[in-house]
């Protein structure tokens, strides 16, 4: 408690140390006046924390204390009134009318013992098949209980207590059953009704504060006692049974806070009754089994409270007047690092701080000045590098396409020209302007991110339609593509034609990582994702496992990056407009690799519900 008391003043005084430590006085008058008001609130909240402290545990033990004493008296009489009936069984056993299992001379001892003991309703004797040989009844019955869980619990040779039953009154009881043995011989079963309407009295005559109550549930969740009866009759739910759960199975009390179905806080103080698996709840809503440590807790922090708003009452006229200007200062230098540089800071009192200030409106313009500067290199260089790309990607193509048009022209020029020639050198030509216009858009698509067009469709299918494609380069290489895919169809709302440049950038990588030969796995499943929102939602995720060469670690982290490449051929924007792609699908693409391991690519695509064409998870494997 001390402890906890000590957490808090720190906790307090590193708040208004926070709080203030910024300020600056600029005469001994002020700083007195500061120190007063915080000597004359600290002490106060110090005595108020360490009195409620005090007092909201003393109430809470006396509180747990009185509940605890209640539950016991109704537990020992609960126990006492069942031990009675129970015990007259037991001692029933060991009399020689019984044993001999002779109905007339049973009826006579059952209706003597059922008169000198109305605890019970019925006293009755069946046989090792069921049926009732003697019986309490006025009626004769021809009842068979083979089928009954007390009989055949009983006829095993054990003593069962059955769980509570309602009659046609709607008047608890239960069974205790027990067999009747004789050298080591079962002979039948004894059995008796034990009526309940004494609990019930007892559990209504149990009154904690206005609205505390008791009850008696069995371990099975089974209500057996309630002030309310239409909650017994109707099975109605008055505790969660996880509470009832979490309780020991011992001989002892425990005390719990617990929630009702009803949504109200209860502290509840539980007695297991071990040879019945029942348990006793003492329950009284939280609010009002504190409330008079509420009380006083309010009288206490409402002049605690007093104190403190006069204090900051005070401290807030100073800080008007003195910590003003440099609050001017501070909002000023957020908004640059805000990035509004164009903003000036504005003080005429206070020399020392209106200097300051002036210092930081001049170090704004040289800000403005460098970043206009770096714009200018950076250009510079963008041009320059996108210069530099261009011509060598097109420098190649543009010198194929001279030659062959060249050879095509001599060809033409030839009057005896082979025409099958002359169609290769045109193809040749053409799939050149064809590499030229890809390298063209693939630029365009760094400058000018693309326009989606958001459909359902089926990622298999796009996935499969990518593969299918790769499958011929795939063998000569002697790779081997295996699909694990999660279910048969995925559908989600994407862009076909970007999603399908997004795996073919993937596979391409990974086939120019495994030039001997390897595996590729290309692998789907579900899963849910936290979004900034913090909410969650059904993603996809592919995850492309291949066992090429690896990237090193200290290149991971380019690898997305416009123009980065490790390959002499590449442009560096494969990965990177697939990363683009991706975010442009409110996706995320990862990446997981080690030198000479391979390499594990994972894209997140999210999904709608509604779209899912799954019925329950299976692995589907393709080779």
């Amino acid at each position: 408690m001390l402890r906890s008391t000590s957490k808090n003043i720190e906790q307090l005084l590193q708040v208004i140390k926070g709080k203030f430590s910024y300020q600056i006085f600029t005469r001994l008058s002020t700083r007195l006046l500061f120190t007063l008001t915080i000597l004359s609130a600290v002490p106060l909240i110090i005595v108020g924390i360490f009195m409620s402290g005090v007092t909201q545990e003393s109430l809470s033990e006396y509180i747990k204390s009185q509940h605890h004493q209640i539950a016991s008296r109704a537990a020992n009489e609960i126990h006492l009134f069942l031990q009675t009936p129970i015990t007259t069984l037991k001692i029933l056993l060991e009399t020689e009318e019984i044993t001999r299992m002779q109905s007339f001379a049973q009826n006579i001892i059952l209706n003597k013992v059922k008169s000198t003991y109305p605890t019970f309703n019925r006293l009755f004797i069946m046989d090792t098949i069921g049926f009732e040989t003697a019986s309490t009844a006025f009626e004769e019955r021809v009842n068979n209980y083979r089928n009954s869980v007390f009989f055949q619990n009983s006829i095993q040779g054990e003593h069962y207590f059955s769980e509570v039953y309602l009659n046609n009154k709607n008047e608890p009881y239960v069974i205790s059953s027990h067999p009747i043995r004789k050298l080591d011989k079962t002979l039948g079963v004894l059995a008796g009704e034990i009526d309940l309407k004494s609990i019930w009295t007892l559990v209504d005559s149990i009154k904690i504060g206005e609205t505390g109550n008791s009850f008696v549930i069995a371990g099975n969740g089974q209500l057996i006692a309630h002030p309310d009866k239409r909650k017994i009759i109707q099975r109605v739910e008055v505790i969660n049974l996880d509470v009832i759960l979490k309780i020991p199975q011992e001989d002892s009390i425990k005390t719990r806070i617990f929630y009702s179905p009803e949504g109200v806080e209860m502290l509840g103080t539980f007695t297991y009754l071990p040879e019945l698996d029942w348990i006793l709840v003492i329950q009284q809503p939280l609010d009002e089994a504190y409330s008079v440590a509420s009380r006083m807790l309010y009288q206490v922090f409402g002049f605690v409270a007093l104190v403190i708003i006069i204090a900051i009452l005070i401290a807030y006229l100073l800080e008007k007047r003195i910590t003003a200007p440099i609050t001017t200062l501070v909002d000023g230098v957020k908004r640059y690092a805000e990035g509004d540089l164009d903003f000036r800071i504005k003080i005429k009192r206070y020399e020392e701080i209106a200097a300051l200030a002036d210092e930081f409106n001049a170090m704004a313009e040289k800000l403005v000045d460098n970043q206009r500067k770096l714009r200018r290199v950076e250009r510079l260089a963008a041009m320059s590098k996108f210069a530099s790309l261009v011509s060598h990607e097109i420098r190649n193509p543009l010198n194929s396409m001279n030659i062959n048009m060249q050879i095509l022209k001599r060809e033409i020029d030839n009057p005896q020209g082979d025409i099958v020639k002359m169609h290769k050198y045109y193809d040749i030509i053409i799939s050149e302007i064809q590499r030229i216009d890809n390298l063209v858009k693939n630029f365009l698509m760094i400058s000018r991110p693309p326009r989606f067009d958001f459909l359902p469709n089926d990622i298999h299918d796009i996935l499969e339609e990518v593969v299918l494609m790769y499958l011929g380069n795939a063998e000569q290489q002697n790779v081997e593509i295996n699909r694990k895919y999660f279910g048969k169809k995925i559908y989600a709302n994407v862009d076909r034609d970007q999603l399908k440049q997004v795996f073919h950038n993937i596979i391409i990588n990974a086939l120019q990582a495994m030039p001997t030969g390897g595996n590729l796995v290309i692998k789907t499943n579900l899963k849910k994702v936290r979004n900034k929102m913090k909410q969650y939602f059904n993603s996809l995720c592919i995850e492309f496992i291949d066992t090429g060469i690896g990237i090193p670690k200290d290149k991971l982290s380019d690898i997305f990056e416009f123009y980065y490449t490790s390959k002499k051929t590449g442009t560096g924007l494969g990965l990177a407009i697939a990363r683009q792609i991706i975010e442009g699908h409110y996706g995320s693409i990862t990446v997981k690799s080690k030198e000479r391991s391979g390499t594990n690519i994972t894209v997140t695509i999210p999904l709608k519900s509604e779209f899912i064409g799954i019925k329950k998870k299976r692995i589907v494997n393709l080779r």
